[in-house]
């Protein structure tokens, strides 16, 4: 039982940067899709930050933004 409950929590947590990182994929997919080359650039840029960047800056954010 208590495998299980490990297990579960494992996949939990790891679970939130696989769908990031799924969502991540699909649009780079959409972005070389696009005809301008520039457009293609910024819409990489928009999309490259990957999962452990994603989180540390929205750490960053949520205690800026702490009442104090």
């Amino acid at each position: 039982m208590k495998q299980l409950l490990l297990l579960l929590a494992v996949l939990s947590l790891s679970g939130c940067a696989f769908v990031y990182d799924q969502v991540q994929a699909v649009a780079q997919g959409q972005c070389a899709n696009l005809s301008n080359a520039q457009e293609q650039r910024a819409c990489e840029r928009r999309n490259a930050p990957d999962y452990d960047q994603y989180e540390a800056r929205r750490k960053r954010l949520q205690e800026g933004n702490k009442p104090g």
